[in-house]
């Protein structure tokens, strides 16, 4: 968190919009109808938890309030910095699933920091204002430390691993950038409309000091009124790039960095490589990525096919020539131009938006091309009869996802991976896959 005597940043401006004229006419704006569907489905939720708390920072003060007390009254002025910290840490932190996330994450952090300290300032004065901003900037400065870390050590160092200098350093430098533009731009959007929440002066007006409820209703209204506020330098990454960043990394995480068995046939890696690459080319082809990310996938996807490559078949030498090998036969180096192939030709049918060629022909010419090798007896461990490729199609038409698991190589798991990554990552219906081709 930066320091407050280094801020304002560069502006965060609302100058598309007349915003003299906006808040005259901010109850126009501002969606009151979907603010007060979600109040009341709010107090709804509250009332199950009666009389145990309110909100969720404070637990301990209202178990000995009614909800009389607590709508005549108000919530606690009191903070419970234990439970923000709890919060942030719960609902700020990424995991690996929630990597290609992060922009949601981000904006949590960025509208808990405003909604508190616009809290903070409306009931603190003096020097308890001070000692109150100085732990809301600890706490939800050690919460932005943990979400950029998780996302700078793992995306940040594939990218790394695969030719891209410096690049955890740039990325950490977008995380921080896009996480003080949004705190901007929500602070500038509570001074236009203080009242955003639309509880002042009314039986809700308690909820103002719940943080939960105000950080809600500010990422909605944020997100509906103003949807292009946040100008940002054009050496960094936008948020629906680390978005993209993250989906790329989750991808060949989940099926390939990991995959080191020496039974895994060209087929196979062909066409994992291949799903990674048909997923490289959705992003190329996604107009709001910039261009730097899309050169820098480029690379990223021929310097992670060479590895793989590369480094099966080093585990292949190295069974070969292990001591107590006694059928060394079984082990030999990959064939890159089968490999190659499966990668290319799947690649080549997204850029032609042919995706049910993909699924319903290539995948099955590569199991049929597999299933020649094992039936012509080949010695090698990679075309056995026991192989991924096996129960690759068992129970195809039934079997919903995850058949087994997430990463597991199979038909079904493939397709609904692939219709989860289009439709929230890559945004583009022409290249989802209709599950109902496969009955006709």
């Amino acid at each position: 968190m930066r320091e407050q005597e280094n801020w304002p940043l560069p502006t965060v401006s609302f100058e598309k919009h007349d915003t003299q004229n906006d808040q005259k006419s901010n109850r126009s704006l501002l969606n009151l109808e979907k603010i007060e569907n979600i109040k009341e489905q709010y107090k709804q939720d509250a009332k199950k938890r009666i009389p145990q708390y309110f909100s969720a920072n404070k637990r301990m003060k209202v178990q000995a309030l009614s909800k009389e007390e607590i709508e005549t009254n108000g919530l606690p002025k009191e903070i419970f910095w234990k439970m923000v910290e709890f919060n942030v840490s719960a609902r700020g932190g990424v995991s690996f699933e929630r990597i290609s996330s992060i922009g949601e994450h981000i904006n949590f952090l960025a509208s808990e920091y405003s909604t508190y300290k616009a809290r903070i300032n409306r009931d603190f004065e003096g020097e308890e204002r001070e000692q109150q901003l100085r732990k809301l900037h600890d706490i939800l400065g050690r919460g932005f430390e943990r979400l950029s870390n998780a996302y700078v050590e793992t995306v940040g160092t594939f990218f790394e691993r695969n030719e891209i200098v410096g690049e955890k350093e740039f990325i950490r430098k977008s995380i921080a950038e896009l996480y003080h533009r949004k705190i901007q731009q929500y602070e500038q959007f509570i001074r236009l409309y203080p009242d955003y929440a639309n509880v002042k002066g009314k039986e809700d007006e308690w909820l103002e000091r719940d943080s939960y409820f105000m950080g809600d209703i500010l990422r909605l209204v944020v997100s509906s009124v103003y949807t292009q506020c946040i100008i940002l330098p054009e050496n960094i990454y936008t948020a629906q790039d680390l978005a993209a960043a993250g989906a790329f990394y989750q991808s060949a995480h989940r099926y390939l960095i990991n995959q080191k068995s020496t039974a895994i046939s060209e087929e196979q890696l062909g066409v994992e490589l291949g799903f990674l690459g048909m997923k490289l080319e959705a992003l190329l082809s996604k107009e709001d990525l910039t261009k730097g990310l899309k050169d820098k996938l480029s690379i990223i996807y021929q310097s992670f096919t060479t590895y793989k490559i590369e480094d099966i078949n080093k585990r292949q030498e190295e069974s070969k020539h292990y001591p107590y090998t006694r059928l060394n036969q079984k082990y030999g180096k990959l064939d890159a131009n089968v490999v190659l192939h499966w990668a290319k030709i799947m690649r080549s049918y997204v850029k032609e938006e042919h995706i049910k060629t993909i699924f319903l022909k290539v995948l099955s010419d590569a199991f049929v091309e597999f299933r020649k090798k094992v039936e012509a007896g080949s010695p090698l461990e990679r075309y056995q009869e026991q192989n991924d490729w096996d129960e690759f199609y068992d129970n195809a038409e039934s079997i919903t996802y995850p058949a087994g698991k997430p990463d597991v190589f199979h038909f079904n798991t493939m397709i609904e991976d692939w219709n989860n990554f289009i439709e929230k990552i890559a945004v583009n219906p022409s290249l989802v896959f209709n599950t109902g081709e496969l009955f006709e």
